[in-house]
């Protein structure tokens, strides 16, 4: 048996097992809850494993690998503030969120703030859900390309590749909801970090045994904490990671379906710490390796090129199967959290449709995910960089929503003319920041710390003011 026939009868097996795993848990579907939700009733374990599995997808393992292996040490550094937000996360707002019992981001909004406030998290959620899923849709098109490109040799095989990987999440997702997602990310969690230990046991030998030749291989900044852009550029850019995927829609999901808030903390906040303490020095080494021995790739293909010079088909199909898994993971999040926006904060909230059957919510929510998945695919196909759709939803969604969550998860006092003040940050920031993102600023200033700062600089005064005039108005 050949090499090639190994390999792709491991990864067939493997994405046919979670497939068929995912659709046969809509059996257990029975109501809306139990989609959108998995019927609120996750322990600690299952939760540290699917939000384990989300969190390590596209961006945070190929695209994480590929922009290592461009920027070096920076790219490790800068992403450990991608995990180190689940701390506070856990401790803090997730146990708020399912005390309440909520769904979303805006429907935090809504206990918390005003209508208009719920309104534009509402739209800002929408956006960013959907981005988040043509990040990950784009890092499964890579993975394909990758795998396919030495037995097709096609110019649109990227294409066609993010094209066959968003087919795929969308029937996933369509059918399963969240339920599916939840059980079958054990098995990716678990085979996702065991073959990555398994390719670090595999290269290091190698990379030790020549060491003078790889530290001699590496460009001068590539081991350098600023990578060469400068401590400015560190800074901020680790600010976006921490800030820019904080109380994220799919994540903020999550916060919402444990048992009670005990396993909410546990499972959240564990998961942050052990990914913060050991994935990045896993991608430093894979990306180190990739740089030695494929000088001249795009860096978006470096894991996949990894994991191909192993010459194990076994090792090789584990991997791929797990990392393809594990981004339709992080996708189907995604497209589940954009779902439950529809259902929970336009459909019942915004406009009052809270009559229908259960089976109506069930059909109208698949064809919701069905919508959305075909239109996060679109994205990926005009826009394939992953860390570039990444960045770019950290920037709409940071400057509206850091501030206000921290401020409301902090302090639940109501304070007089606090609702408008919230709304116009959001609104000003956001408009700002897309503003700024595109001036020469942006290359030294992340614009997701820029918009965060300016949420600071318009808040404290406006509040101050709005408190003052409504005082003024109520003596």
């Amino acid at each position: 048996m050949s090499e090639n026939t190994i390999l792709w009868g491991i990864i067939v097996a493997y994405v046919s097992f979670i497939f068929i795993k995912g659709v046969l848990q809509s059996r257990r579907i029975h109501d809306s809850d139990d989609y959108l939700v998995a019927g609120r009733n996750v322990d600690w374990l299952l939760l540290f494993t699917t939000l384990g599995a989300t969190v390590i997808g596209g961006g945070y393992s190929v695209g994480a690998v590929g922009r290592t292996y461009d920027w070096g040490l920076l790219m490790v550094l800068v992403s450990v503030g991608g995990y180190l937000h689940f701390v506070f996360s856990g401790l803090v707002v997730a146990p708020q969120f399912r005390e309440a019992e909520l769904y979303t981001v805006a429907g935090w909004f809504r206990e918390r703030f005003d209508e208009r406030s719920r309104s534009l998290a509402m739209v800002l959620s929408i956006i960013f859900s959907v981005f988040i899923v043509a990040a990950q849709i784009a890092a499964i098109g890579s993975v394909l390309a990758s795998l396919l490109g030495e037995h097709l040799q096609n110019e649109n095989l990227l294409t066609w590749a993010i094209l066959l990987g968003g087919l795929v999440v969308i029937v996933y997702s369509t059918a399963g909801g969240l339920m599916a997602v939840i059980h079958t990310d054990v098995y990716q969690f678990v085979v996702l970090i065991f073959g990555f230990l398994l390719t670090l046991a595999f290269i290091l030998p190698d990379m030790l045994s020549h060491l003078p030749e790889v530290k001699a291989s590496l460009p001068e900044e590539f081991l350098m904490p600023t990578g060469g852009k400068g401590w400015l550029f560190l800074l901020t850019t680790f600010l976006a990671f921490l800030l820019g995927e904080t109380f994220a829609p799919g994540y903020a999901t999550r916060y919402c379906i444990g048992k009670d808030v005990r396993e909410t903390k546990k499972g959240i906040a564990g998961v942050g710490l052990a990914l913060s303490l050991t994935f990045p020095f896993i991608i430093l080494v894979i990306a180190v390796y990739a740089r030695y021995h494929f000088p001249d790739i795009e860096p978006q293909y470096a894991l996949s090129h990894v994991i191909f010079n192993l010459h194990n088909p076994v090792i090789a199909g584990l991997m791929i199967a797990a990392l393809l898994s594990a981004v339709m993971s992080s996708a189907d999040s995604g497209l589940n959290s954009s779902t439950t926006i529809f259902c929970k904060d336009l459909f019942e909230d915004q406009l009052g449709l809270t009559g229908w059957s259960e089976e109506k919510k069930l059909r109208v929510a698949r064809r919701l995910t069905l919508v959305l998945g075909s239109l996060s695919t679109l994205i990926a196909v005009l826009w394939p960089d992953i860390i570039d759709l990444l960045l770019f939803t950290y920037h709409i969604w940071a400057p509206a929503i850091i501030l206000p969550v921290v401020l409301g998860a902090l302090d639940r006092r109501k304070r007089p003319g606090q609702d408008t003040a919230i709304f116009w940050t959001m609104l000003l920031s956001v408009l700002a920041t897309l503003v700024y993102r595109m001036s020469d600023a942006a290359e030294t200033l992340d614009p997701a710390v820029f918009g965060v700062l300016l949420s600071i600089a318009i808040y404290l005064p406006l509040a101050a003011f709005l408190g003052r005039s409504a005082k003024g108005e109520a003596s």
